[in-house]
C-alpha cells in the first residue's frame, strides 16, 4: 500500500496485496478486483496533506472558482467536503464567504479541525450522514476532490448522499478520468487506493442512481487529466445529449482497445526504463529521487527498485513521510534540505512524481538543481 511507511530502522515487512483491474462495458468503470480494507488503507496515522503539493492547491482553487462560476456567489452557501483531508479545499471555499463542513477519517482532521472547519472525524455512511443533516442541516454543495476513486463501499456513499441531498443540492465531483488515463499510459493511478476509476458514463449511471441528472461536466488538466462533474437537479435542459457530451461517449467506446493497447505500453515501459536506470547507476553511482506521489508504489514495485539502485527519496521539508522508508523497500525517504546541503546537484535525479513533471522540474531548477531530471515515466518510454 502506497501509504504503509515504515519508520527509518524499524524491520517490518511491508504486507503486499494482488492488482487485477477488471472492466464493466456497461458504465465503462475500471474496478480493482481484489479491495483493501478501508481502515488498512486509510488509518488515523496517514501522512499525506494537501497542502504541501503547489499543483493540488492551484487545482483547487480552480474547483472553487468553477463552482462560482456555475452557481454565482458561494458566500452563505453550506459546502460539505468528502474527505477533506488538511481542509485546503474547505479554506478556499471559506475565503469564498462559504459555511463549511468536512468529514475526514485519517488524523488530517485535525489539521482541518484546526483551522476552524467544521470536522467529523469518520468515513461517510448513512448514520453519519443522517447525523450531519440533524446538527448542520442540508448542504448546498457537497463535494469530491480526487476521493470519490477511493471509496469501497459505492452503495453505501450513494445512500449517506440521499439523506444529504436537499431538491437543490449539487454534487460536484472531480476524479481522475479514465479517458486520461488510458491517453498518458498512466497505468500507475491503477493503485490500492484506488478501487475505482470512472468515465462520464461512469457518472452518469451514478447520477440516475440518485435521481438526478448531469448538468455539467468539465476536464481539468490537473494530475494529468481530471473529470469533474457537476450532479444536480433533474430538469429538462439537463437531459439534452449536446454534441461535446456525444462525442465523449463516442471516444469512451473505444476503451476496451486502449486498454490492451495499455498493457502492452506497461511491458514495453518497465524494459526500457530498468535498462535506462541501470546504466545511469553504472555511469554514476546510485541516483537521488524527488518526490514521493502515492502513486509511485506501483512504479518502483515494477521495476524493482531498491536501496541498491535509489540512495534517497526527498520530499519537501515539513513532509510527515520524512524518515520512513519507501513502501516495499529500505530506500530511506529525507528531506529536501538534505539533498540541498549535502549532496550532488549536478548528478541524474529520478523523478517519481512524473505527472507533475512542470512543478518539480521548476522547484528543482529554482533551488540550483543542475543535474538532468529523470522522469520516470515518459511520453518516449512507449515510442
Amino acid at each position: 500500500m502506497c501509504d504503509d511507511l515504515v519508520p527509518v530502522g524499524d524491520n517490518r515487512v511491508c504486507v503486499e496485496y494482488p492488482i487485477q483491474i477488471l472492466y464493466c462495458e456497461t458504465c465503462r468503470t475500471a474496478h480493482q478486483k481484489y479491495q483493501v480494507p478501508k481502515h488498512d488503507l486509510f488509518p488515523m496515522t496517514y501522512h499525506y496533506r494537501s497542502r504541501f503539493t503547489a499543483d493540488v492547491l492551484k487545482g483547487m482553487q480552480g474547483f472553487v472558482e468553477s463552482c462560482e462560476n456555475r452557481f454565482g456567489s458561494l458566500k452563505g452557501k453550506k459546502v460539505l467536503d468528502v474527505g477533506c483531508n488538511d481542509g485546503s479545499l474547505l479554506g478556499f471555499f471559506r475565503e469564498k464567504g462559504a459555511e463549511t463542513i468536512g468529514v475526514e477519517p485519517t488524523g488530517a482532521c485535525a489539521d482541518a479541525a484546526g483551522q476552524g472547519h467544521a470536522v467529523y472525524n469518520n468515513y461517510l455512511t448513512p448514520d453519519l450522514a443522517t447525523a450531519i443533516a440533524a446538527e448542520r442541516g442540508l448542504p448546498d454543495l457537497i463535494v469530491f476532490t480526487n476521493v470519490f476513486a477511493h471509496i469501497e463501499d459505492l452503495t453505501s456513499v450513494l445512500e449517506s448522499l440521499r439523506r444529504l441531498m436537499s431538491p437543490g443540492t449539487v454534487v460536484v465531483i472531480e476524479n481522475h478520468y479514465l479517458g486520461a488515463v488510458l491517453d498518458g499510459n498512466q497505468f500507475d493511478t491503477f493503485y490500492h487506493e484506488h478501487p475505482r476509476t470512472y468515465s462520464y458514463t461512469s457518472f452518469v449511471h451514478i447520477a440516475k442512481s440518485l435521481g438526478v441528472a448531469v448538468s455539467g461536466v468539465e476536464f481539468p488538466s490537473r494530475y494529468g487529466g481530471n473529470i469533474r462533474v457537476f450532479l444536480g437537479p433533474a430538469n429538462a435542459s439537463a437531459q439534452v445529449v449536446s454534441d461535446e457530451v456525444r462525442a465523449i461517449l463516442d471516444r469512451e467506446a473505444a476503451f476496451p482497445e486502449r486498454f490492451r493497447r495499455m498493457q502492452k505500453n506497461v511491458e514495453l515501459w518497465r524494459a526500457r526504463k530498468k535498462a535506462e536506470i541501470e546504466g545511469l547507476v553504472r555511469q554514476h553511482g546510485k541516483l537521488a529521487a524527488k518526490a514521493f506521489p502515492g502513486r509511485a508504489a506501483i512504479l518502483v514495485k515494477l521495476l524493482g527498485l531498491d536501496a541498491d539502485l535509489v540512495s534517497a527519496v526527498y520530499e519537501k521539508p515539513g513532509s510527515m513521510k520524512i524518515g520512513h522508508y519507501l513502501p516495499g523497500t529500505r530506500i530511506p525517504i529525507m528531506s529536501d534540505d538534505d539533498l540541498f546541503s549535502g549532496g550532488d546537484l549536478s548528478k541524474p535525479l529520478l523523478n517519481l512524481a512524473w505527472h507533475i513533471s512542470g512543478e518539480i522540474r521548476s522547484y528543482l531548477t529554482a533551488r540550483g538543481y543542475t543535474g538532468p531530471i529523470i522522469d520516470i515515466v515518459s511520453p518516449e518510454d512507449f515510442v
